[in-house]
Parts: structure tokens; C-alpha cells; sequence
């Protein structure tokens, strides 16, 4: 690999000029679409037609010395003696961004089309905690791009990161190359097409189907679709009832088709790779990303499934990123389709040590009955109704509509009551949670950063408590446990927030 040196201002890729250009004419044709329409469906004399393709050949000419001008003017370059990553741009103001090396969070990559048509990587630079939370450079080749974001995370581990005993003689050079230096992972797993595929038939289905059915009701009321045309019809109630039977038929499989193909396109070529000190994901066909995720960097780690995936072998891993942000999602990366030995790698990457529960805690029954309890509000405001408009619904048929929605109510909520759990270890807090779609959210106890105890007054007499354990990559909420039976556990966790002496982040 190239010997890069980035402590020098140096610009993107020569063909990134393609991609600045193609980007400012994408911009163009999607404001002046209305014109093209235009001209495409009304007829207009040559002179007019002359006058619009001397202003569109005008558009071009200058969005090109614009994108030229840009190009020259985004310039980069590390600088060691301040210690930040420096960025210019701008054409006819210049922007300088300064980003000091311990507030990188993470250096991702991504792709579209067109990227990957000219061969080019966009590295992306995340930052914590200042007004550019994310910095872009769009065009670098996959070697440079490397090369850039190891040593910036090199840098970044150096000011922040609290080197492990076995690892203080290793020098930053030597992390850098042995990170630089990736030549065979230690072990790789790849997503099929085919898992995708069960996923996307197995996953987030309801809401496709929504989305459909929402579409479509929308159209129905628009061109009114409706009964009174229906009656316009030969032999109406036949074929309005075949037309309704094959409609649901219909939205069954567009909603199908809807979601598969949004999840192919989001996790198409999914692909793992476990270095000796990252492990990368890339994925994405329309947007590809590319992650180096390092295990000093991770705050929060999830296992999800469903009992037919579960099935089927199928998780979910999500991690979460450290982020001063309030939307926790956008510092998220999920994995999917991955089978329960490549589970297990991952979390053995993260967690070095065997996870071991000491003891469990479990919510206290007024949780069920609580949340039973506010089930029955719908019912009760749908029969408050109903006597004002008896002639709606039957008694029989309300009577049988509320009994099996009582039943589901208590059988979704004791599953869920049944499900929900704290496991404790010396290390780890990992709750238990779900119905349908099983989560396994893990938490090392030194990531703490605050336990939130907190008692309204009607649980005051019962001495019952939420509690709320806070990260920097998001909160674990556990509802209504006793405070007597959480007291314990509260005093070791402050008392391990106190005394650990390994850094967070």
C-alpha cells in the first residue's frame, strides 16, 4: 500500500470532479423539471426553443466552472502539532473545519452509483459534541481512503482511549500499521441474497401491507372509488365482491414485494470482515456503507429475532455508537441475517470476557396488572360511545368483539411481563425484553454514565420504582420493580461508575 502522507493540504481524487459536476446537474434538473415538462408537452416557436438551449448550454458552462472552482478549493490534510484534522471548501467563501482528533467518534464509508461507476469511496467523519457532526470528503480511491481513516482513528484512539496493560508498550505506529496492513481477516461472514430475501418476508411485513393499504385508500377517496360507482356496474354486489377479494390479494403481495425489496436494497452485499482490531461491515446497494466498527467505540449492543426467523437461524445485531445526539437511531448500525455462531463472534470481539449472570431481577406483578389495566381504556371509551349509537353493533356482537379483545390484551401483556427481566453480572447489565420480536440488550457496567431512580407518588405507599440506566449510545429503561429488592444493585453500579478507572468512549 502507498506510503500517503496527510499531513500535507492535498484535494480529492481527480475524478471527483466528475462527481461534483454531476451532482450540481442532478440539483439543476431536479428544480427546473417543471421547464423540461414544459417544453416536452406544449408547442413552441424556434426562437423560443434557441433561447432556451443557449440558457440551458449558459446553466452548463457555469455549473461546471463552479464545480471546477469547488474542486480546487476542498482541500484536507492532518495537522499533528495542533492535533485536529483540518478541512477546507467553499468557492466563493472559503469554510475551514477544524476537528481535534479526540472528538472523531468514527470514519465510515459510502457509495452510491455513481461512486462506484468511477471507483471512488466517500469517507465520512463523525464527530461528538460539535457543530459539524459530520464531515464528508467524496472522492477518494478505496487504498486512500483506508489509509486516511486508520490514521485518524489511530490519532483518535491515542488522545482518548486508556491503552490495556498488555498493550502500553505498543507504539502508535505499530497500531496504525498493523491496522493499515489488512491483508486477510481473521474471520468473514457474508449475508446471501437468499437470507435477505427471508427476511424481508419475515420482518417489518405489517408495514408494508399499512403502507399499501394507506395508498391505496387515499386513490379511493381521491378518484372516488367507492359503492355508488360500484352500483353503476353489471351485476354489482358480484363483482365488487370479487374486485375486494382479489384487491386484498393484491395488496398482500405488493406489501410482500414492498418490503423484500426495501430490505435487499438496504443490506444487499452484507459482508463482515473481523480484523485484529476492527470489524468492518459494508453493505447497501443503492447508498453502500462501509464501517470499521472497533470495540473501544461500542456503547450499546442488541440481539434481536422473532420466533420465525429464530426459526430459521436468523438475528439481528444492533450496536450503538457514542452520540451527543438526540436521535440516538442515526448512531446505530444494524446487522442482519446473521446465524447464532456469528452472533457469538461478534459479541466475543466486543466483550472479551465470558458473560456470566450472578442473579435476576424481575418486575413486580402491578406491572401486569397496570398495563391490563390500561388496555381497558379503548374498550371502555368504544362502549361509552356505542350507547349513543346502539344502533351500530349488536349487544351480541360487542359482547364477542370485547371477550376476545380481553383475552389478547392479557395474553400479549403476561407475555410481555413474562419476558421482561434484568440480568446482572460483575460486568454487564443485560435486559430481557419482547413478545414477538425477542431483544438482548447488553450494557458494560463501566459505560455508565448515570442510574436515574425514579418513584411517582401513587407507587410511593407500594414502594415500587423505574429505573433508567444512562449511556452515551442510549438509555435501558425497567419499569416498576421494588425499591428494597434494587437498592443492592444501585449502590454497586454507582459505586463501579465511581471507582472504574477505564474511560467510556
Amino acid at each position: 500500500m502507498p506510503n500517503y502522507n496527510f499531513t500535507e493540504p492535498q484535494r480529492q481524487s481527480g475524478v471527483g470532479l466528475v462527481l461534483i459536476f454531476a451532482t450540481s446537474l442532478y440539483h439543476i434538473a431536479r428544480n427546473l423539471w417543471v421547464v423540461v415538462f414544459y417544453f416536452a408537452f406544449k408547442e413552441v416557436d424556434q426562437r423560443t426553443l434557441l433561447l432556451a438551449g443557449a440558457g440551458f448550454i449558459l446553466i452548463l458552462l457555469i455549473s461546471l466552472g463552479y464545480s471546477i472552482k469547488y474542486f480546487l478549493n476542498f482541500k484536507f490534510h492532518i495537522d499533528e502539532k495542533n492535533e485536529e484534522f483540518v478541512l477546507q471548501k467553499g468557492v466563493f467563501s472559503t469554510d475551514v473545519i477544524n476537528i481535534p482528533f479526540q472528538k472523531i467518534q468514527q470514519v465510515n464509508f459510502r457509495r452510491n452509483i455513481l461512486q462506484r461507476v468511477i471507483g471512488v469511496y466517500s469517507v465520512v467523519v463523525e464527530t461528538a459534541g460539535s457543530q459539524d457532526k459530520e464531515v464528508e470528503i467524496k472522492a477518494l480511491s478505496e487504498e486512500r481512503a483506508n489509509a486516511l481513516a486508520d490514521l485518524l482513528m489511530a490519532h483518535a484512539e491515542e488522545e482518548r482511549a486508556v491503552v490495556q496493560e498488555e498493550d502500553t508498550n505498543l507504539e502508535v505506529g505499530e497500531e496504525n500499521k498493523s491496522s493499515t496492513s489488512k491483508v486477510l481477516p481473521e474471520w468473514e461472514h457474508k449475508v446471501s441474497l437468499l437470507t435477505l430475501i427471508k427476511l424481508g418476508l419475515t420482518s417489518n411485513y405489517l408495514r408494508g401491507v399499512g403502507i399499501i393499504i394507506a395508498f391505496y385508500f387515499t386513490l379511493r377517496e381521491q378518484f372516488m372509488f367507492n359503492d355508488e360507482l360500484s352500483a353503476q356496474l353489471q351485476e354489482p354486489q358480484v363483482y365488487w365482491a370479487q374486485g375486494k377479494f382479489m384487491l386484498i390479494i393484491f395488496l398482500l403481495i405488493v406489501g410482500m414485494v414492498f418490503t423484500v425489496g426495501e430490505t435487499v436494497i438496504k443490506y444487499f452485499g452484507l459482508h463482515l470482515q473481523k480484523f485484529r482490531d476492527t470489524l468492518q461491515v459494508e453493505m447497501g446497494l443503492r447508498n453502500n456503507t462501509k464501517v470499521n466498527l472497533r470495540a473501544s467505540r461500542i456503547q450499546l449492543l442488541q440481539v434481536l429475532t422473532n420466533p420465525i426467523q429464530k426459526a430459521m437461524r436468523l438475528y439481528q445485531v444492533k450496536i450503538s455508537l457514542a452520540s451527543s445526539e438526540n436521535d440516538l437511531e442515526k448512531n446505530q448500525i444494524k446487522i442482519v441475517g446473521l446465524p447464532p455462531d456469528v452472533v457469538s463472534q461478534v459479541k466475543e470481539y466486543f466483550y472479551k470476557n465470558r458473560i456470566q449472570e450472578e442473579f435476576t431481577i424481575l418486575p413486580s406483578k402491578f406491572l401486569l396488572l397496570k398495563k391490563i389495566s390500561r388496555g381497558l381504556i379503548p374498550l371502555l371509551v368504544v362502549g361509552g360511545l356505542l350507547l349513543y349509537y346502539v344502533e351500530m353493533i349488536t349487544v351480541y356482537w360487542f359482547l364477542s368483539i370485547s371477550a376476545a379483545y380481553l383475552l389478547l390484551l392479557v395474553f400479549y401483556n403476561f407475555l410481555y411481563y413474562r419476558n421482561l427481566k434484568l440480568g446482572v453480572s460483575k460486568e454487564f447489565l443485560i435486559r430481557y425484553s419482547g413478545v414477538w420480536i425477542k431483544k438482548e440488550q447488553y450494557l458494560e457496567i463501566f459505560r455508565l454514565q448515570a442510574i436515574s431512580v425514579s418513584q411517582p407518588i401513587w407507587y410511593k405507599r407500594r414502594g415500587l420504582v423505574y429505573l433508567t440506566f444512562h449511556s452515551a449510545g442510549g438509555d435501558i429503561q425497567f419499569p416498576i420493580v421494588r425499591k428494597d429488592e434494587i437498592q443492592a444493585l444501585k449502590n454497586y453500579l454507582l459505586y463501579k461508575i465511581e471507582s472504574t478507572e477505564k474511560h467510556w468512549m
